[in-house]
C-alpha cells in the first residue's frame, strides 16, 4: 500500500497528509512507518519550526484500526504492528518541534491516541473523539491509556475506554486535550496558517527547550521538577537566542533567532 502519507512546507511548517487508501482513513502499517519517517526527517530539517498532521480524507482523521487487517494478525505480527504505534507516539513526545494535530471528523482510536501525543490539537465542532476497541475484544495499545490517563481524570479514561462513546472537541477542550475549537475546516486550517506564522518568530531552541522540561516534569516529584526546570531555565540564559531576543525587544525590531536543536541531532 503506497502513498499513504504526502508532506510539503509551508510558514516554515511540515506538514504531514494522513491518506490510507480505504475509506474512513484506516490505520496500517505501512502508513504509520511513512508517518514515523516523515516526522523524523520533519524534526532534522533547519527551514521547518513545527509540525502539522492531518487527514487526507474529508470530513474524517480516521475511523480507527483497520479490524479487518487485525483479525487476521499472529501474535508476532500484532507484536510488531503495536511497536510501530508506540514508536511514532514516543517519538512525538521526545521531538522538540512543536507537534500539531487538526481533526475535522471522527478521530477514533489510534487516531485519537496520536492526537494525545501531540502538544497541540484543533478541531471542528463537529468532531468527535473515542476509543472504540473494546467492542472488536482489545484495548489501546499505542500509547492512549497512559497519556489519556496522565492528561485527563482516570475515572473519565476508563469511561471512554470501557464504553466506546464518543465525546465532542468542546467536552476535551473543557479537560484541556483540545486546545482549539472552530465552527469549519475552513477556519481552522486558517488559524493553523496563522499559528505556523508566529512560531516562526520565536525561539525554535527556546520552545524545544520547553518543551523537553515540560514533558519530562509532568510525572516527575515536584522539587525534582523545579530543579530541572532551573537547570533549563538557567541553560536558556547562555544561549545566542536569548541575547538576541532581549537586545531586540530594547531596540524595538524583530528577533533574528539562530539557535538550532538541529545542530545537537546525531
Amino acid at each position: 500500500m503506497k502513498n499513504t502519507t504526502e508532506t510539503s512546507i509551508k510558514n516554515r511548517a511540515y506538514h504531514i497528509i494522513l491518506n490510507c487508501p480505504v475509506t474512513g482513513n484506516l490505520f496500517c502499517s505501512e502508513m504509520m512507518d511513512s508517518l514515523y519517517e516523515a516526522l523524523f526527517e520533519a524534526e532534522g530539517l533547519k527551514d521547518t519550526d513545527m509540525v502539522i498532521i492531518k487527514s487526507g480524507q474529508a470530513g474524517v482523521f480516521s475511523k480507527g484500526h483497520n479490524i479487518e487487517k487485525l483479525e487476521g494478525m499472529d501474535h508476532i505480527e500484532t507484536r510488531h504492528y503495536n511497536l510501530r504505534g508506540q514508536r511514532i507516539i514516543k517519538l512525538i513526545r521526545s521531538m522538540k518541534k512543536p507537534v500539531m494535530m487538526l481533526v475535522d471528523g471522527d478521530c477514533f482510536g489510534p487516531g485519537f491516541e496520536l492526537a494525545l501525543a501531540c502538544d497541540m490539537v484543533f478541531a471542528t465542532e463537529g468532531s468527535r473523539f473515542a476509543f472504540p476497541e473494546t467492542e472488536f475484544g482489545f484495548m489501546p495499545g499505542f500509547g492512549g491509556t497512559q497519556l489519556a490517563s496522565k492528561k485527563i481524570y482516570e475515572s473519565f479514561v476508563k469511561y471512554m475506554v470501557f464504553t466506546g462513546d464518543s465525546v465532542t472537541p468542546s467536552e476535551l477542550f473543557e479537560k484541556g486535550i483540545i486546545s482549539k475549537v472552530f465552527a469549519d475546516n475552513i477556519l481552522m486550517e486558517q488559524k493553523a496558517d496563522e499559528f505556523a506564522l508566529m512560531i516562526s518568530k520565536r525561539s525554535s531552541f527556546a520552545i524545544g527547550l520547553a518543551k523537553e522540561t515540560i514533558n519530562n516534569t509532568c510525572s516527575m516529584d515536584f522539587d525534582k521538577g523545579l530543579l530541572l526546570e532551573q537547570n533549563a531555565f538557567t541553560f536558556s540564559f547562555s544561549t545566542y537566542d536569548k541575547n538576541e531576543g532581549t537586545k531586540a525587544f530594547i531596540e524595538k525590531r524583530e528577533a533574528d533567532f539562530k539557535d538550532r536543536w538541529e545542530d545537537y541531532r546525531f
